[in-house]
């Protein structure tokens, strides 16, 4: 459970979803809403936002039990699925909102009068990053292709 809770941790995300996912992961079965916060000592509220930052990753999906009323709880457990959900939801939205940060700013420094050259020159690095992030994203997705 702990190398889950360290991994999600390098993301920026709260200890409780790396909690959740390590454990539908190591259960090896569906489990219910109400088993998160019991087995792991985590609010509903934690495990209601856990689970859904996971579902919209991709990361779990929801089972129907016939004549069982609730959600129940499934890992994937596809690493092509996991990064490519990763990078879907959450690295690509946010190079796109760099990219649109730097386009304003570019413009704002093309209509001042004078400006600190090495300041230019570090936005002009910055998009240069931008772009090379955009172009190692699909290798990354490769990567984990070949490899599982």
């Amino acid at each position: 459970m702990e190398w889950f809770v360290d991994f999600t941790a390098l993301m920026g995300v709260p200890a409780s979803v790396g909690q959740i996912y390590g454990l539908l992961y190591l259960s090896g079965r569906p489990l219910p809403f109400d088993n998160f916060g019991e087995r792991l000592g985590i609010s509903k509220g934690s495990a209601s936002q856990g689970l859904r930052f996971l579902r919209d990753l991709g990361a779990v999906r929801v089972i129907n039990h016939p004549g069982d009323r609730r959600e129940f709880y499934e890992a994937e457990i596809s690493p092509t699925r996991l990064v490519a959900g990763f990078l879907n939801e959450k690295v690509q939205p946010r190079l796109k909102a760099s990219d649109e940060r730097l386009a304003r700013l570019k413009k704002t420094l093309k209509e001042v009068d004078a400006v600190d050259p090495m300041l230019a020159e570090r936005v002009e690095r910055l998009h240069v990053w931008s772009q090379r992030a955009r172009q190692f994203l699909p290798v990354v997705a490769g990567l984990v292709k070949i490899r599982t």
